[in-house]
């Protein structure tokens, strides 16, 4: 039987064992990566702040109380969206012109969670998306959060959650049909 997230994290506070972290960074990197670079735009910044998540976890050692099994997940990403915000008010993110945010085959670390179509289509769709729906749907879509745990990781109310996912699944609707895809699941 695998280890959860919680247990894992918590031995390695107990025992910092380094095999311990690298399972975590293993597990979470390309969501996290997906998720921090909805923030910045850019997949330099993106794995910088994700190594930097990872490094406070390392270094800080956070105290981390269970509250329901699947919480670590979201605590995790609760300290990479403060690591991005942080990021974006030192004003280290730089504009990128919109067709160099779209992914192409070998550019970025997370290409083999995109390399079926249907993803790369679905993820080129939501590029064009309101930075806030993106957030959300990447989490629903790509990291199969619940409502709960993207309210948690976004740090917004439930009721504000399925208002964003219900006006993002609109636009992504509208952006897919624009791409010639109106019969798309989504």
């Amino acid at each position: 039987m695998r280890d959860t997230d919680e247990a894992i994290y918590l031995r390695y506070l107990a025992e910092e064992s380094e095999a311990d972290l690298e399972a975590l960074l293993a597990r979470h990197r390309d969501g996290l990566f997906l998720f921090l670079y909805s923030f910045v735009r850019s997949s330099e910044d993106a794995e910088e702040l994700l190594m930097d998540t990872f490094a406070r976890l390392a270094v800080d050692k956070p105290a981390f109380t269970l509250r329901y099994p699947g919480s670590f997940k979201n605590w995790l990403y609760a300290i990479a969206r403060n690591n991005a915000r942080m990021h974006i008010r030192k004003g280290r993110v730089q504009a990128v012109p919109m067709q160099e945010n779209v992914p192409s085959g070998g550019d970025l670390p997370e290409t083999a969670l995109l390399q079926d179509e249907r993803n790369r289509l679905l993820y080129q769709a939501m590029e064009a998306l309101r930075p806030e729906y993106r957030r959300a749907l990447s989490l629903l879509y790509f990291d199969g959060f619940s409502h709960d745990e993207i309210a948690q990781a976004m740090g917004l109310r439930k009721g504000q959650v399925y208002s964003i996912l219900k006006r993002g699944r609109k636009a992504l609707k509208k952006a897919l049909e624009g791409m010639g895809l109106g019969d798309a699941q989504y």
